[in-house]
């Protein structure tokens, strides 16, 4: 997650300097333009001029109006306080800007919005996100005293009393956080043996010179890529391999973090090559590095899409079913991987990807029920994690039975698996993180996340005053605040290095041998004062609870969820009242509604287009002043009803209005009919008005055209096409010859023929009346008319401007016949 560091230090530095001016509230009035004000209940308003604040940050002067607050504060926090409001990023206005619009930095500002606002009871979110690009944008730069300056309104208004919850809530977590860590060094000194007197030293090189090539993979899938998301890409991975070891080499595999990429641990990959492993690192093209810088750029709308999730985990199995199919086919690569001994390994996001493997699951109840509450918090990963909330339902089996063994480096875990998913892990387990990790805390990521372990092999590893980098390697750490680099990252590696090679040698290799190096023993001997390392296999929510001397301020083991149906009686614009999100499904193979162009590799088409005016018009309309955030899920001819009413608010597609359907439609939003494409110079010999005898004609299989082909043409050859090529096949099967003609709706032919660029007058459509009339509908949610009826009126204001530009250019003859179907049937 390091290229999200520069918005965790903003996030940070905006919430220490809140919580320090909130030691004291009462002031005495000040003429000034400009105030922090502190609302209290019963007592009314109190404010402090940024002025005051100002002379202070630049000279250490205490005006007569800030003397009553300086009064009352410890001047080791005062120091502080002037040294958060010197405090300058280095960020420009364009990456800010990207960072607040991104839909994880907006869930953030909408969290903090709750405190900083404008007026009282609304959320400051565009204020906030005003302030941060426009005090990136000044000479003075992004500074916490700057941001006030640049505050759209005379008062910056603070939620006084969601402070001083915060403040105390924190202040308790911060304790409980020292109380875990004593409580663990407590059960390392009580695991302690006397088995290692002369061990050997694993984060030494191993004995085996180790050869590294690249491969490329391309995958048939839909992902999230450079360009958008694709219906294949192609995965890069580099293998490791040690050299003359006479026999087949167990398989690591490592998976990269959030905005990391497969180069960050290149030296635990050669480390454990040269112990006689073989190990393969995949880049996560949706999630690595090149992604994310993309995505500051401009180039990109999506700063992580819900697909990832699953496209990760998915990566390293294809992966794997391709090292296999190399291995039986390729002479050169027979016996070089023992398919019987594979582990996996992950930093951060690739943390969670290799337990997804391991054998845990997305918990999409717990992913809905505590991502909806919307609380303002410390935990960055959470806004990652929730992102996974957006996934369509379904039983996403990730798991990898070939893997043995899995170790997760600080983890995210706590809302996307929790303890139902993490419960589901069956092999070997460890869990490794660092006391002062603020990107994925350890309490919440890795610390009580262990105890939902089942697994009967399970260690937790925790490095006193690891950050979540402390791990990382020694390039990448130099380009990191301090904050975030921790102290003696070089032992942090060392550390990796051992104990991830004790134990792949004994749940992988089945060295039991390599046993006595999963000890708190052997964590002691290679310990550094700097960066202590304690490992244990044994915690219970008792020994956290005596630590700490009173109930925790979060349940070791929270609350079970029980996986309900949303209450019938909200409705859909009461959710998106409530969330502040639409969720609209769309085809990714019907152009012009929904594909992949693929020029440019996009998602895109009439109801993307769709989709953002309508989150414009419902914000407008709902008077939500954060705005209405537009996630787009891809369906399909299959799912699209089961994506309604569960995971998305409609589904926009070419959906033909049947009184036999089981869905609820919209009003009319297109109006096409069946047509055959052929090419020109074969247009006489596609007479539909004969039998069409013995011609090749291509349906889509299950579908409305193919059985109107095969009762008014059954003496035809039919040729059916599936899947989501289906289409985009047969117009190709026209060129070739394979058959005579394709039969579909007309504007889906003529969107097919434009997105392959194919010559449109080498093409025509037959004939010129649409045999049928087809018209289109968004499939929406049974029993909520209210959110008919807001569709309906949205409509009726924007179809005709979105369907000009997604139709215009593809056939005017095709246009030109549209009003048959409305008029003159």
């Amino acid at each position: 997650m390091k290229k999200i560091d520069k918005l965790i230090q903003l996030k940070a530095g905006i919430c220490l300097g809140i919580s320090l001016l909130l030691t004291a509230f009462e002031v005495k009035p000040v003429l000034g333009a400009e105030r922090v004000v502190f609302s209290i209940p019963v007592l009314g308003d109190f404010y402090v001029a940024v002025d005051s604040l100002e002379t202070f940050a630049e000279t250490g002067e205490i005006t007569s109006d800030f003397e009553f607050y300086a009064k009352r504060l410890k001047p080791r926090t005062l120091s502080q306080l002037r040294q958060i409001l010197r405090q300058r990023l280095d960020v420009s206005p364009v990456t800010v800007s990207r960072l607040t619009t991104m839909p994880m930095g907006e869930d953030y500002l909408k969290r903090i919005g709750q405190i900083v606002s404008t007026h009282p009871n609304r959320n400051g979110f565009y204020a906030l996100r005003s302030a941060l690009i426009l005090a990136a944008a000044d000479s003075k730069g992004l500074t916490l005293l700057n941001i006030m300056r640049q505050f759209p309104t005379q008062d910056m208004r603070l939620d006084t009393n969601l402070i001083i919850s915060f403040v105390r809530e924190s202040a308790n977590y911060l304790q409980y956080n020292d109380t875990t860590v004593e409580a663990i060094a407590e059960e390392a000194e009580a695991e302690l043996t006397a088995n290692l007197s002369q061990p050997q030293d694993l984060r030494q090189q191993g004995a085996y010179q180790v050869a590294k090539e690249t491969r490329t993979f391309q995958i048939d899938r839909i992902r999230e890529t450079l360009s958008g998301l694709s219906n294949f890409y192609y995965l890069d991975a580099d293998l490791y391999f040690p050299q003359d070891l006479g026999k087949p080499s167990p398989l690591i595999v490592f998976s990269h973090g959030f905005g990391s990429n497969r180069f960050n641990y290149t030296y635990l990959a050669e480390h454990l090559a040269s112990h006689g492993f073989a190990v393969v690192v995949p880049e996560h093209i949706g999630s690595d590095s090149k992604y994310q810088q993309a995505f500051l750029r401009g180039e990109l709308s999506v700063d992580v899409s819900p697909i990832e999730f699953i496209s990760r985990p998915r990566d390293v199995t294809y992966l794997l079913d391709a090292l296999e199919s190399m291995t039986a086919n390729n002479p050169e690569w027979q016996g070089r991987i023992n398919f019987d001994q594979i582990g996996v390994i992950g930093h951060s996001f690739g943390g969670a990807t290799a337990l997804l493997l391991a054998g845990a699951e997305l918990n999409q109840e717990r992913l809905r029920q505590e991502c909806d509450r919307y609380q303002f918090t410390l935990n960055a990963s959470l806004m990652l994690q929730c992102r996974a909330r957006y996934l369509p339902p379904g039983e996403y089996r990730l798991q990898d039975a070939r893997i043995k063994a899995a170790l997760a480096v600080s983890p995210v875990t706590s809302v996307m698996l929790g303890p139902e998913g993490m419960g589901k892990i069956e092999i070997p387990t460890m869990l490794l993180g660092g006391s002062k990790d603020i990107v994925a805390p350890f309490i919440a990521e890795q610390g009580h996340p262990f105890l939902w372990l089942n697994a009967p092999h399970r260690y937790l590893g925790l490095m006193a005053n690891g950050t979540h980098s402390s791990t990382s390697n020694a390039t990448e750490v130099a380009k990191m605040r301090k904050v975030m680099r921790g102290p003696r990252p070089d032992l942090g590696r060392s550390y990796l290095k051992a104990l991830s090679l004790a134990f792949m040698e004994v749940y992988v290799r089945d060295r039991t041998d390599y046993q006595p190096y999963l000890s708190a023993s052997y964590a002691r001997k290679i310990s550094g004062n700097a960066l202590p390392l304690n490992l244990i296999d044994s915690l219970t929510p008792q020994q956290l609870e005596q630590a700490y001397g009173d109930v925790p301020p979060k349940p070791p083991i929270p609350e079970p969820v029980v996986a309900v149906k949303p209450q019938t009686d909200e409705t859909v614009l009461a959710e998106i009242r409530r969330t502040g999100v639409l969720k609209i499904a769309m085809r990714n193979d019907s152009p012009p509604f929904g594909y992949i162009d693929r020029q440019q590799n996009l998602w895109t088409g009439y109801c993307s287009d769709l989709a953002d005016s309508l989150g414009m018009y419902l914000a407008q309309e709902l008077n939500l002043n954060a705005g209405v955030e537009v996630i787009k899920l891809p369906s399909t001819p299959e799912n699209r009803l089961e994506l309604v009413g569960d995971s998305a608010h409609l589904e926009c597609g070419p959906n033909t209005i049947t009184e036999d359907a089981e869905a609820t439609f919209s009003n009319t939003f297109f109006v096409t009919g069946t047509n055959f494409l052929v090419e020109t110079d074969n247009t006489t010999k596609v007479d539909p008005s004969s039998s069409l005898e013995e011609l090749k004609i291509g349906v889509l299989k299950n579908t409305l055209t193919e059985q109107f082909v095969r009762q008014n043409y059954p003496q035809a050859n039919i040729v059916s096409f599936s899947g989501e090529r289906g289409r985009a096949e047969g117009v190709r099967a026209i060129a070739t010859g394979e058959i005579d003609t394709f039969a579909s709706d007309g504007i889906l032919l003529a969107g097919e023929v434009a997105r392959q660029n194919l010559e449109p007058n080498k093409y025509q459509l037959v004939p010129e009346k649409p045999l049928t009339c087809d018209f289109y509908g968004l499939i929406l949610p049974q029993g909520d008319s209210q959110w008919r009826s807001m569709v309906n009126n949205f409509l009726s204001g924007q179809q005709l401007e979105l369907r000009e530009k997604w139709t215009t250019g593809f056939s005017d003859e095709l246009l030109s016949n549209l009003d048959y179907c409305l008029n003159e049937q």
